[in-house]
Formats: structure tokens, sequence, C-alpha cells
């Protein structure tokens, strides 16, 4: 359920909020971004370590200071368990961000989910959008790849 809320802004915010619905595209209408912003906002606030970037699918969950969208820290971290330190190791970052990530998760797990669900289009599909595509596939730890010389 939803309620309304009267604020009074001033026109040059109104003015960035309509050119961020513009940015968003599909008619987003005033209220609708200034709700997605204020989400955003109260979520950044809530999760130290997380920012709302545009992306070419849409707003998502960042982690700070990486390029990594939320969704793939999970992925990557799925790998190791949902550990924190295993996957701040993996990935060389800061266990407090790879902690902020699955933070986030706990609380959006649907949310991240669906992204995670949206990034498995499988191999043919990508080549059809992205003909250049290579495909590397890269083992757990522990693992060895195929064909992989093992370290002596």
């Amino acid at each position: 359920m939803s309620q309304t809320l009267s604020l009074r802004l001033s026109e040059e915010l109104i003015e960035r909020i309509d050119r961020f619905a513009r940015r968003l595209g599909n008619g987003i209408t005033r209220s609708r971004a200034g709700t997605i912003l204020l989400d955003e906002a109260l979520r950044e606030e809530e999760f130290t370590g997380i920012e709302f970037r545009s992306s070419t699918v849409g707003r998502q969950p960042y982690v700070k200071r990486t390029g990594m969208a939320v969704w793939e820290c999970i992925m990557v971290a799925r790998r190791f368990g949902l550990g924190a330190d295993a996957t701040a190791a993996h990935l060389e970052l800061p266990v407090e961000l790879v902690q902020a990530a699955l933070n986030y998760y706990a609380a959006y797990r649907d949310e991240i989910d669906l992204a995670l669900q949206d990034n498995r289009l499988g191999e043919e599909r990508l080549k059809r959008l992205v003909p250049n595509l290579r495909v590397i596939e890269v083992p757990a730890a522990g693992e060895e790849a195929d064909g992989a010389c093992p370290d002596s």
C-alpha cells in the first residue's frame, strides 16, 4: 500500500528530477523518478559500501569503489559459499566491501536473484548478441582449468 507525501521542492530540483526521468526513459513520470531516487538514497544510507549507478540494463546497486554490480559480487561469492573473507581474497577487495554486498543481498535477495537469472542468457544467445564474444571459464579456487598446467 502506498501513501501520498507532499513535498515543496525548488524549481531547480524539479528540473533535475525531470532530467533524471527523461534519462530513465520509458515514460517515467516525475513522481516515479523521485520515488526511485528517494529509495536509492535511503538504501545507500542503510548499506554503507553500496551505491546506485545507471547501466545498460537500468539502475543497479554497485559495490562502491569497484566496477562490480552487487549481483556480480554475489555470483562470485556463491562459488565461495557466500563467505566474505574467501570472496574478498579472490576478488582482491577489502572484506568490508564484499560484506556490504552480502548484507544488501540478505535484504534484497529477490531483486539480486532476478539480476542473476537475467545474466544466465547462455553462451549461444550471447554469441548472437555479441558476435566477437570469447567465453573463458574460470575455475573456482582449488580447481584446475581444462588443459591447464598445474603449478610446479
